[in-house]
């Protein structure tokens, strides 16, 4: 693969891509594309489909023409664009005019009408591999309370701010669009119906020796799925893959990227030691998205309902109706908010912690 990459829907995870494209890895971007229904959108920034500043990119109407002038399309699931026929038209576009299409693994389980064949490899069962090993170098887990949280956003300006200081940095992709940033993905073991002692064991192992292979100084981890569940109705997996990651490595410090709400230091206090004690992973940073989330109620409360935002305004937000106590509060789609952040894990990671807001 290589070459122009266009991305279809624009997804929050989409418009973190083209937020970061010089850390790209043979690939440039050349379009981003939205459904034709959104023909309100079309020359518009791309900063208006997630809320944060500017980028100077424009979001366009996806047809065949401009289709025919990228080499790879992504196409991911936007969960407000659930006709699948939308997608198959586009991925069908694509396929004619000879464009690779790639999808990621949600797209690709929405639109298989096939059941997912799983690995038939066996647990770990030798003496010799019954046990952890200790990761060498420091170690910074990116988590998430769920979608549309800017996780992907924030796993990439860490990239790029410890990439431009000099650190030799290994990362695991939180997200498939990691593969086009040169990033290891998540390996397939972890989706698998495997026992999770079994899935502690390998996923060590795995980052193990993807240090030993890169000669890292820093790995960062973006880990896929949200921390708990939302309620009894909403359950978000359980939490059961952030518990199999961050049980698997020692992190040394972790961000958790939040939706936008009236947090309190209380709050904060509860998350933390949750992160702790069922995680073992010591949270420090906040990430309060540019999105709010709440039951729908015309599901009865059994989906989340998203709103919007900017980062004007949830900056706002941090600064006067949060109450962060000594944690470390920013917005991850704010060039200055998130250098900051940036600056303030190298801190925590090197011992020299100051108190930035």
């Amino acid at each position: 693969m290589g070459g122009k990459l266009a991305l279809f829907p624009m997804t929050r995870e989409q418009c973190a891509i083209a937020r970061y494209p010089s850390l790209l890895q043979k690939y440039v971007l050349s379009h981003f594309f939205v459904p034709k229904f959104k023909h309100h959108l079309n020359g518009m920034d791309v900063s208006k489909l997630d809320g944060g500043e500017d980028i100077g990119a424009a979001v366009t109407i996806c047809n065949l023409e401009s289709l025919a002038d990228a080499d790879v399309l992504f196409v991911d699931y936007d969960e407000r664009i659930e006709n699948k026929n939308i997608y198959q038209r586009v991925i069908s576009d694509a396929t004619e005019k000879g464009v690779e299409v790639v999808l990621s693994n949600l797209m690709e389980q929405i639109l298989s009408n096939e059941p997912k064949i799983w690995s038939t490899e066996p647990p770990m069962t030798t003496t010799n591999e019954d046990s952890l090993y200790d990761i060498q170098v420091p170690i910074i887990t990116v988590l998430s309370q769920g979608i549309r949280t800017d996780q992907f956003a924030v796993e990439l300006a860490l990239r790029k701010y410890f990439t431009e200081i000099g650190y030799n940095v290994s990362q695991i992709g939180s997200i498939n669009a990691s593969q086009f940033f040169g990033f290891d993905g998540v390996p397939d073991f972890l989706l698998e119906p495997r026992d999770a002692y079994d899935k502690i064991l390998r996923f060590n192992h795995y980052v193990n020796d993807i240090v030993n292979k890169d000669q890292s100084d820093l790995i960062i981890i973006g880990v896929p799925g949200a921390i708990m569940k939302y309620n009894n109705k909403i359950l978000q997996d359980l939490g059961i893959l952030p518990f199999v990651i961050s049980n698997a490595v020692e992190c040394d410090t972790s961000i958790l990227c939040m939706y936008n709400a009236k947090y309190n230091k209380q709050y904060f206090d509860e998350m933390v030691k949750y992160s702790q004690y069922r995680l073992d992973t010591p949270v420090r940073f906040f990430c309060i998205s540019n999105t709010g989330a709440s039951p729908d109620v015309r599901t009865d409360g059994s989906k989340l309902s998203y709103y919007d935002l900017d980062s004007d305004f949830v900056l706002n937000g941090i600064k006067n109706e949060i109450e962060p106590g000594n944690y470390y509060i920013f917005n991850a789609l704010n060039n200055s908010s998130i250098k900051v952040a940036c600056m303030a894990v190298q801190e925590d990671l090197t011992g020299n912690v100051s108190s930035i807001r």
